[in-house]
Protein backbone atom coordinates (compact mmCIF):
# COMPACT_ATOMS: atom_id res chain seq x y z
CA UNK A 1 0.00 0.00 0.00
CA UNK A 2 1.58 3.33 -1.01
CA UNK A 3 1.13 6.34 1.90
CA UNK A 4 -2.14 7.81 1.72
CA UNK A 5 -3.83 4.18 1.66
CA UNK A 6 -1.72 2.94 4.75
CA UNK A 7 -2.96 6.15 6.93
CA UNK A 8 -6.14 5.98 5.29
CA UNK A 9 -7.08 3.06 5.90
CA UNK A 10 -6.38 3.41 9.59
CA UNK A 11 -7.51 6.86 9.95
CA UNK A 12 -11.10 5.17 8.46
CA UNK A 13 -11.51 2.60 10.74
CA UNK A 14 -10.19 4.91 14.22
CA UNK A 15 -12.81 7.29 13.19
CA UNK A 16 -15.52 5.14 12.77
CA UNK A 17 -14.51 3.42 16.28
CA UNK A 18 -14.35 7.10 17.81
CA UNK A 19 -17.96 7.57 16.41
CA UNK A 20 -19.52 3.76 17.76
CA UNK A 21 -18.02 2.34 20.74
CA UNK A 22 -19.42 -0.78 19.51
CA UNK A 23 -17.32 -0.95 16.14
CA UNK A 24 -15.00 -3.76 14.99
CA UNK A 25 -12.24 -3.44 15.33
CA UNK A 26 -12.42 -1.03 18.47
CA UNK A 27 -10.07 2.15 19.95
CA UNK A 28 -8.54 -0.73 21.99
CA UNK A 29 -8.01 -2.86 19.11
CA UNK A 30 -6.66 -0.42 16.57
CA UNK A 31 -4.19 0.72 19.45
CA UNK A 32 -2.25 -2.06 19.09
CA UNK A 33 -1.92 -2.48 15.53
CA UNK A 34 0.70 -4.01 14.21
CA UNK A 35 0.83 -1.03 11.23
CA UNK A 36 2.11 1.46 14.71
CA UNK A 37 5.58 1.91 15.93
CA UNK A 38 6.01 -0.10 19.33
CA UNK A 39 6.54 3.09 20.66
CA UNK A 40 2.97 4.50 19.30
CA UNK A 41 1.07 1.88 20.42
CA UNK A 42 2.34 2.49 24.04
CA UNK A 43 1.70 5.95 23.74
CA UNK A 44 -1.81 5.25 22.67
CA UNK A 45 -2.63 2.49 25.14
CA UNK A 46 -1.00 5.47 27.62
CA UNK A 47 -3.36 8.10 26.65
CA UNK A 48 -6.57 9.23 28.61
CA UNK A 49 -9.84 7.84 28.60
CA UNK A 50 -11.91 9.38 26.40
CA UNK A 51 -14.07 12.07 27.52
CA UNK A 52 -15.94 15.18 25.89
CA UNK A 53 -13.23 17.45 26.65
CA UNK A 54 -9.89 15.51 25.97
CA UNK A 55 -8.18 15.33 22.67
CA UNK A 56 -8.34 12.12 21.17
CA UNK A 57 -4.76 11.08 20.37
CA UNK A 58 -5.28 9.68 16.85
CA UNK A 59 -7.55 12.75 15.65
CA UNK A 60 -6.30 15.31 17.89
CA UNK A 61 -9.62 16.45 18.12
CA UNK A 62 -12.07 16.75 21.00
CA UNK A 63 -14.58 15.54 19.17
CA UNK A 64 -14.61 13.22 16.28
CA UNK A 65 -15.22 14.89 12.93
CA UNK A 66 -17.83 13.49 10.32
CA UNK A 67 -14.97 13.23 7.69
CA UNK A 68 -11.33 13.96 7.50
CA UNK A 69 -8.84 15.16 4.92
CA UNK A 70 -5.58 13.71 3.87
CA UNK A 71 -2.42 15.49 2.33
CA UNK A 72 0.95 14.51 2.09
CA UNK A 73 3.15 17.11 3.33
CA UNK A 74 6.50 15.28 1.92
CA UNK A 75 7.12 11.78 1.09
CA UNK A 76 10.93 10.24 -0.20
CA UNK A 77 11.73 6.64 -0.10
CA UNK A 78 12.00 5.73 3.16
CA UNK A 79 10.29 8.82 5.59
CA UNK A 80 6.71 10.73 4.75
CA UNK A 81 4.63 12.88 6.56
CA UNK A 82 0.63 12.91 6.05
CA UNK A 83 -1.10 16.42 7.68
CA UNK A 84 -4.92 15.00 8.63
CA UNK A 85 -7.93 17.80 9.13
CA UNK A 86 -10.99 17.80 9.85
CA UNK A 87 -13.35 18.69 6.32
CA UNK A 88 -15.28 21.39 9.01
CA UNK A 89 -13.08 24.52 8.31
CA UNK A 90 -13.99 25.95 11.50
CA UNK A 91 -11.76 23.14 13.04
CA UNK A 92 -7.64 23.84 13.15
CA UNK A 93 -6.78 20.72 15.17
CA UNK A 94 -4.59 18.80 12.92
CA UNK A 95 -2.79 15.64 12.92
CA UNK A 96 1.04 15.47 11.35
CA UNK A 97 1.49 11.90 10.38
CA UNK A 98 4.79 10.48 10.32
CA UNK A 99 5.55 7.26 8.54
CA UNK A 100 8.76 5.04 7.80
CA UNK A 101 8.78 2.33 4.88
CA UNK A 102 9.77 -0.86 5.43
CA UNK A 103 9.84 -4.14 3.63
CA UNK A 104 7.93 -2.18 0.48
CA UNK A 105 5.11 -1.22 2.34
CA UNK A 106 4.59 1.53 5.22
CA UNK A 107 4.19 2.02 9.01
CA UNK A 108 3.39 4.48 11.20
CA UNK A 109 5.97 5.99 13.74
CA UNK A 110 4.27 8.71 15.22
CA UNK A 111 1.02 11.11 15.55
CA UNK A 112 1.78 14.44 16.16
CA UNK A 113 -0.94 16.87 17.32
CA UNK A 114 -0.78 20.59 16.43
CA UNK A 115 -3.92 23.02 17.52
CA UNK A 116 -3.13 25.56 15.10
CA UNK A 117 0.21 26.47 14.22
CA UNK A 118 0.05 24.20 10.67
CA UNK A 119 -3.23 25.74 10.31
CA UNK A 120 -2.47 28.69 8.95
CA UNK A 121 -1.57 29.10 4.95
CA UNK A 122 2.29 29.49 4.58
CA UNK A 123 3.09 31.06 1.08
CA UNK A 124 5.58 28.11 0.73
CA UNK A 125 4.85 24.50 1.93
CA UNK A 126 7.89 23.50 0.87
CA UNK A 127 11.27 25.14 2.02
CA UNK A 128 14.61 23.40 2.08
CA UNK A 129 18.33 23.72 1.07
CA UNK A 130 20.42 21.54 -0.51
CA UNK A 131 21.64 20.43 -3.98
CA UNK A 132 20.20 19.05 -7.48
CA UNK A 133 20.60 16.39 -8.79
CA UNK A 134 19.43 14.88 -11.71
CA UNK A 135 21.31 12.13 -14.36
CA UNK A 136 23.15 10.67 -10.89
CA UNK A 137 19.79 10.31 -8.74
CA UNK A 138 19.69 7.11 -7.08
CA UNK A 139 16.29 5.05 -7.98
CA UNK A 140 13.59 4.56 -8.10
CA UNK A 141 13.32 8.47 -9.01
CA UNK A 142 13.15 9.85 -12.38
CA UNK A 143 16.55 11.15 -13.83
CA UNK A 144 14.83 13.10 -16.45
CA UNK A 145 13.56 15.71 -13.88
CA UNK A 146 15.50 17.56 -11.52
CA UNK A 147 15.72 17.20 -7.70
CA UNK A 148 16.91 18.24 -4.90
CA UNK A 149 18.46 16.16 -2.03
CA UNK A 150 18.85 17.42 1.61
CA UNK A 151 18.99 17.19 4.85
CA UNK A 152 15.80 16.90 7.41
CA UNK A 153 15.56 15.93 11.27
CA UNK A 154 19.52 15.47 11.16
CA UNK A 155 19.07 12.93 8.51
CA UNK A 156 21.00 13.31 5.16
CA UNK A 157 19.59 12.12 1.94
CA UNK A 158 16.08 12.35 1.92
CA UNK A 159 15.04 13.47 -2.13
CA UNK A 160 12.19 15.76 -3.83
CA UNK A 161 11.54 15.82 -7.53
CA UNK A 162 11.51 19.56 -8.76
CA UNK A 163 9.07 21.11 -11.09
CA UNK A 164 9.42 24.49 -12.91
CA UNK A 165 7.19 26.67 -15.13
CA UNK A 166 7.50 29.66 -16.16
CA UNK A 167 7.02 31.32 -13.17
CA UNK A 168 9.67 29.86 -11.41
CA UNK A 169 12.26 32.29 -10.22
CA UNK A 170 16.16 32.21 -10.11
CA UNK A 171 18.28 33.97 -7.86
CA UNK A 172 21.87 34.16 -8.69
CA UNK A 173 24.57 34.51 -6.11
CA UNK A 174 24.87 38.46 -7.09
CA UNK A 175 20.96 38.96 -6.12
CA UNK A 176 19.89 38.87 -9.80
CA UNK A 177 16.86 37.35 -10.73
CA UNK A 178 14.99 35.96 -13.22
CA UNK A 179 13.21 32.38 -14.97
CA UNK A 180 14.60 29.63 -13.57
CA UNK A 181 16.00 27.51 -17.00
CA UNK A 182 16.73 24.15 -15.72
CA UNK A 183 18.41 23.13 -19.14
CA UNK A 184 21.68 25.35 -17.74
CA UNK A 185 21.37 23.59 -14.39
CA UNK A 186 24.01 21.66 -13.37
CA UNK A 187 24.66 18.84 -10.76
CA UNK A 188 25.28 18.87 -6.99
CA UNK A 189 24.84 23.08 -7.26
CA UNK A 190 23.68 23.80 -3.89
CA UNK A 191 20.35 25.82 -3.92
CA UNK A 192 17.63 27.14 -1.52
CA UNK A 193 13.65 26.06 -2.75
CA UNK A 194 10.69 27.53 -1.75
CA UNK A 195 7.72 26.04 -3.30
CA UNK A 196 4.36 24.17 -2.70
CA UNK A 197 4.56 20.23 -2.57
CA UNK A 198 2.32 18.42 -4.41
CA UNK A 199 1.43 14.66 -5.09
CA UNK A 200 4.39 14.73 -7.86
CA UNK A 201 6.58 16.57 -5.62
CA UNK A 202 7.50 20.30 -5.19
CA UNK A 203 6.11 22.98 -7.94
CA UNK A 204 9.24 25.49 -7.81
CA UNK A 205 8.30 28.78 -6.98
CA UNK A 206 11.84 30.41 -6.07
CA UNK A 207 15.60 29.00 -6.29
CA UNK A 208 18.59 30.66 -5.07
CA UNK A 209 22.32 29.39 -5.13
CA UNK A 210 24.02 28.96 -2.02
CA UNK A 211 27.77 28.90 -1.95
Amino acid sequence: MDVIDTVGGYYDQWLEAAKNPNADPSRADLANSPILSKTLRNNLKEAPEQTDTTVDPVLCQTVAPENISMRTVSEDADRAEVLITSKDKKVTEQALVSLIGKNGGWYIDNIQCSFGEFAEEKEFSFEKEGFLLKNSVPSPYNSKNWHLVFAENGQDGHVVPLFFDSESQCTDLDGNKSVCKPDQFTETTGVFIRGQMTERGVSVKQQALVK
